[in-house]
């Protein structure tokens, strides 16, 4: 699966171990991170390098909107960690939010309504317990979440799909996944997106 991982960089010099440790897990199940980007904000901190956050925003939605599923550690507060995660729902991306239950750290975040199902909360008190949490977590999705839509045909491309269906021997929702998947396959700026 295609998993997104984000948090706070506001104390990355403090968390950088945890939030290595999420994503060396996320790596070590064999899914593949949407946006790597924990060595170079460390980097750019420790560097004092500027930073490009028009750059950095895009990369972080694009990140998003090709994810299975989110994972946000959420122990220290930022609004850009709540940003992530309300694209991340709107989306209808399923989001592990992991947190610590400290203080000064506690991050206080609910979620009501439509998007209540797709957030797992996940309190813990030690760092030892966020492998397995991130593993049953990433093993809850492995099946795979379907989205579905309602979608309106003019009566031509209906018409298309009645033909295609009888002569191709497939269901509609086959050639429309097929004619989906070659898009995806030849879309330059999505593949270039996805870097």
């Amino acid at each position: 699966m295609k998993v997104y991982f984000g948090s706070s960089t506001s104390k990355i010099d403090k968390y950088y171990p945890l939030y290595k440790l999420i994503c060396d897990k996320i790596s070590n199940l064999g899914h593949q991170l949407t946006r790597d980007w924990l060595d170079e904000a460390k980097k750019n901190l420790d560097n004092d390098l500027k930073i490009n956050y028009e750059e950095m925003y895009h990369e972080i939605i694009a990140s998003i909107l090709v994810a299975d599923v989110c994972i946000v550690e959420g122990t220290v507060k930022g609004l850009s960690t709540g940003h992530v995660m309300t694209i991340a729902l709107n989306k209808g991306k399923p989001l592990l939010f992991l947190h610590q239950d400290l203080g000064n750290d506690k991050f206080p975040f609910i979620i009501n309504g439509a998007e209540a199902h797709l957030i797992t909360e996940k309190v813990y008190k030690d760092q030892k317990e966020i492998p397995k949490i991130v593993k049953d977590f990433l093993d809850s999705q492995k099946k795979g979440k379907r989205v579905r839509f309602n979608l309106v045909l003019a009566q031509q491309e209906n018409n298309y799909l009645e033909w295609a269906t009888f002569v191709h021997k497939k269901t509609k929702t086959d050639i429309i996944r097929g004619l989906i998947k070659d898009k995806i396959n030849t879309d330059m700026k999505y593949h270039k997106d996805l870097k």
